[in-house]
């Protein structure tokens, strides 16, 4: 009996290298406006981009630059207005114009609150000197509430200026938002310093809100409604 030799066939089964899962690589844009939530969206890998991105050179590290001192704050920037001492605060009411404020209160039984819910000062110089030929300086526009929330209060806008040897705070006129009744009142959401003018948006009376500006009447310190511009 002859014998055969028989040729062994070897086969090779050749794995491919590099596949990846189609959520190894994320990406995506956010979800335009008005979407319930921004969110990415998982990109299927393209199996034939197996060709490795040549290396990019390294962008040189740009110059440490050198700055002078940082500018001094300005005294009525360094005011601590939680316990801050103003004079001429007649809005809060009581024999004395000069009210004292320790944790944001004066303490009162009808209390004056300053800078409440987080309201925070504006400063700009736009409050006249007094006297005329003294240094121009910074001012301070800060949130006043007379009342306990939810009960009989009052807001108001009060410019406050620094003395003339810069060490005590005097208020000025203030800017009070319209009332139909003590119960009844408007609130101030924002306000800023433009030029000499002062723009708030307040929360009126029915709900809604309005952007409104005031200007100086007077040398006295004393504000008038004007249109917005």
């Amino acid at each position: 009996m002859r014998g055969r030799l028989l040729v062994g066939v070897v086969l090779t089964l050749t794995f491919v290298g590099g596949c990846t899962s189609p959520f190894d690589r994320v990406g995506g844009d956010a979800a335009p406006a008005g979407s319930p939530s921004a969110s990415v969206s998982p990109t299927p890998s393209d199996p034939a981009s197996t060709t490795p991105s040549p290396t990019a050179p390294a962008s040189p590290t740009p110059a440490t630059r050198t700055t002078g001192p940082a500018k001094p704050l300005s005294e009525i920037r360094r005011t601590d207005w939680p316990n801050a001492v103003i004079g001429n605060l007649k809005f809060c009411g009581g024999s004395d114009d000069t009210v004292r404020f320790r944790n944001g209160s004066n303490g009162a039984p009808v209390p004056c609150r300053i800078l409440p819910g987080g309201a925070r000062p504006v400063y700009a110089e736009f409050v006249v000197e007094e006297p005329a030929n003294a240094p121009s300086t910074e001012d301070a526009l800060i949130l006043v509430e007379l009342g306990d929330p939810g009960s009989r209060r009052a807001q108001a806008l009060v410019p406050v200026q620094l003395s003339y040897n810069g060490k005590e705070r005097n208020a000025w006129p203030y800017i009070v938002g319209d009332s139909d009744g003590p119960d009844e009142i408007e609130t101030f959401i924002s306000y800023r310093v433009v030029d000499q003018d002062v723009q708030a948006t307040v929360r009126k009376l029915d709900g809604s809100t309005e952007k409104r500006q005031w200007r100086k009447a007077d040398g006295g310190g004393r504000w008038e409604r004007t249109t917005v511009e």
